[in-house]
């Protein structure tokens, strides 16, 4: 039987991969992001959170929305 942590880091595994489906169907492949794989292996090591994971995919991506604006 899998201990609480390996529960864990299988369920949070097949919740990042149904979601990545619904995310590819809209015709977006995050896994092609270093960042987005990053931060969803320290979720699935149990090293951040699912919001802190959030958050720092947000604080990435805002430096480069600013340069635009």
């Amino acid at each position: 039987m899998p201990t609480t942590t390996q529960k864990s880091a299988v369920d949070y595994d097949l919740a990042y991969e149904l979601s990545e489906a619904s995310v590819r169907l809209e015709g977006i492949d995050p896994t092609e992001s270093p960042t987005y794989m990053a931060l969803r292996a320290r979720v699935i090591a149990g090293e951040i959170t699912t919001d802190e994971a959030g958050d720092l995919l947000l604080a990435s991506y805002r430096p480069s929305v600013s340069a635009a604006a």
